[in-house]
């Protein structure tokens, strides 16, 4: 009888111990709260558990909390969180840069940092991955293309996003969950994203130019887009399904064509009499390739076209009321309705969706204002209700001097100083003490600043007397250039823009050139490539290997870097005319490739 009572109390107080130690730690909808105090301990009762570190203000941590929860409650294996700004030891300990910052344990092994999504099923999945041996992941969504099924691929797929990416680059491993989240959200609606190795896939991505990591093209029945969209799962998935909308709207009344008309912007509008008009097939056609760039509707109904006095088919551009001026007009009609044709319509788009002075954005620099020279005015602009009388009357002052210098061929352009920032402060203007700042770029890819000392008047005599002494020629460019290094002996000489000049443009020498950024790890690869290069060539006294930081120096307009590392070569008797290399980046590809191109290097023959 004692033994039996004995047995039961220890029973007893084992239970006890238990709920002792479960009751350490609290717990949040199935998530443990921990602390500096219960954490070792915890982590000894739970030697496999996935811990969060968050912030209480942190955006991204309220979005996570959540699914965070749900996971605990699927999951067998533990799920904890910390704040962070409390347990501020804990938090240094495990070097907490970042919120959230999710870590690993398991089996007393050092933790690993959790890199899967924020969603519920994306953290079972992680966890599973990493604790259940027979657990099997299911089927990516991104499709994984090869040269032998990427033509068949984007055949096959009215709208394809396709992502060139190379494995070790950071970029691209912060974008891979965010696109294969958008992947599956987007195959219901038919829309495919896929991706290539571009380690792998070498002559694939040469074929696409591609320079720079992670580069995603838009493939429309076989044909290749730019994507401009944003890189996160909602923004690709936003994106990518308003380029499957047609990209020309029809409008089928009034009230419809003035709500699609744009208050910011110009509108294209295709008035036609029925829907069987040869022009407006080359006007759907147009469309699409401009479908980023402008807004384009077709209107069939014969009140609308009354209401907007348009007798026979036409394409009308429509400016919006804000950029209205005595000097230009209110729209512009296309001219060639019997015979336009494609190519001549995206054209005609593109020569007159600027008005005399509209505003210059990031969004529309690349693609609007390319003409040159173009004469940019900054200050502050807010075409709001309650701004844009005094945003119209300093534009109005640009106008009259737009206008006079129209037959000089000059462009004339307003941008928001806060947006391009750091346009000025390149050129020395960020803290100029103007209330309106000017820049020039010119036809030579120059940049010409009205300095502050010279114009300390009003905008409209500053602007009067600047392009009086630019037109004239005494206006100097500014040059963002890098000091002269001090050392320069190795086998690739260091260029900057202040001796471009010099070094390149010397016709007794065949010119390489690698443009580069200091942080581009695709460079650093290269380096040692390029070194190797420059010395296995030092015999070749008339070629000459040099590289020039894109990121500190001006670059000549001729050259066009839109990714690193980019490489041209300069040939003696061809300097404006410099060639760019397409190719991959072994050596024995760069050696022919200059042979091919040289004038005066290469003349004996070289041992590959």
């Amino acid at each position: 009888m004692l033994l039996r009572i004995s047995l039961i109390l220890i029973y007893l107080l084992e239970c006890v111990s238990v709920e002792e130690k479960e009751s350490e730690f609290q717990q949040n909808g199935g998530v443990f709260v921990l602390n500096e105090r219960n954490f070792m301990s915890f982590l000894q009762q739970h030697p496999t558990a996935l811990v969060e570190f968050y912030a209480p203000w942190c955006g991204h941590c309220k979005a996570l909390a959540p699914e965070y929860a749900k996971a605990a409650k699927k999951l067998k294996v533990p799920l904890a969180k910390v704040d962070a700004t409390v347990e501020t030891k804990l938090a240094e300990t495990y070097n907490i840069e970042e919120f959230p910052t999710l870590k690993f344990w398991q089996n007393d092994k050092d933790p690993i940092v959790y890199d899967g999504g924020l969603e519920s099923n994306e953290i079972i999945q992680w966890v599973l991955e990493k604790t259940d041996p027979t657990y099997k992941a299911p089927p990516l969504a991104v499709a994984k293309l090869t040269k032998e099924k990427f033509s068949g691929f984007i055949t096959l797929h009215q709208l394809v996003l396709v992502k060139f990416y190379a494995p070790w680059c950071g970029h691209c491993r912060k974008l891979a969950p965010e696109y294969e989240k958008a992947a599956r959200k987007l195959k219901s609606a038919g829309i495919m994203l896929a991706e290539v190795d571009s380690t792998v896939e070498k002559s694939l991505s040469a074929e696409f130019d591609i320079t720079g990591y992670p580069t995603l093209y838009i493939f429309r029945n076989g044909k290749k887009f730019d994507y401009k969209g944003p890189r996160d799962t909602e923004g690709i998935v936003k994106h990518m399904l308003e380029q499957a909308e047609p990209a020309l709207r029809k409008i089928n009344s009034v009230k419809e064509a003035q709500h699609f008309m744009r208050k910011d912007d110009i509108t294209v509008i295709g008035f036609f009499s029925d829907g069987k008009a040869e022009l407006l097939e080359s006007l759907s056609e147009a469309a699409e390739m401009v479908r980023n760039d402008f807004s384009i509707a077709v209107c069939l109904q014969v009140n609308t076209k009354k209401y907007f006095k348009i007798d026979s088919d036409q394409i009308v551009i429509f400016f919006p009321e804000i950029y209205w001026s005595k000097y230009e007009s209110k729209q512009i009609v296309y001219q060639k309705a019997c015979d336009g044709t494609v190519e001549d319509l995206v054209r005609f788009f593109q020569e007159n969706s600027t008005p005399l002075v509209g505003q210059r954005t990031k969004k529309n620099v690349a693609t609007r204002y390319t003409k040159l020279p173009l004469v940019v005015i900054y200050y502050n602009i807010d075409f709001s209700v309650e701004y844009r009388e005094g945003t119209q009357y300093w534009r109005k002052k640009v106008l009259d001097i737009a206008n006079e210098y129209r037959k000089h061929k000059y462009h004339f352009a307003i941008s928001d100083e806060s947006e391009f920032a750091d346009e000025l402060i390149a050129v020395g203007l960020g803290d100029s003490g103007l209330e309106h700042n000017v820049l020039v770029f010119g036809y030579d890819g120059k940049k010409y600043p009205m300095r502050p000392n010279e114009f300390d008047d009003e905008l409209s005599e500053n602007l009067q007397a600047f392009m009086k002494k630019l037109s004239s020629g005494k206006i100097k460019p500014f040059m963002k250039s890098a000091p002269l290094p001090k050392d320069n002996k190795g086998p690739v000489k260091t260029v900057v823009a202040s001796n471009f000049a010099q070094v390149v443009f010397d016709e007794t020498k065949d010119v390489l050139m690698e443009f580069y950024a200091p942080w581009c790890g695709l460079c650093k690869a290269f380096e040692s490539k390029y070194k190797e290069l420059a010395v296995k060539l030092k015999s070749e006294s008339n070629l000459l290997l040099v590289k020039i930081d894109a990121t500190a120096n001006d670059i000549p307009k001729n050259y066009d870097v839109s990714g690193f590392p980019t490489i041209y070569f300069a040939p003696a008797g061809k300097k404006k005319e410099p060639i760019k290399y397409k190719g991959n980046r072994d050596l024995d590809d760069l050696i022919n490739f200059m042979k091919k191109h040289a004038s005066i290097s290469f003349r004996s023959k070289i041992e590959l």
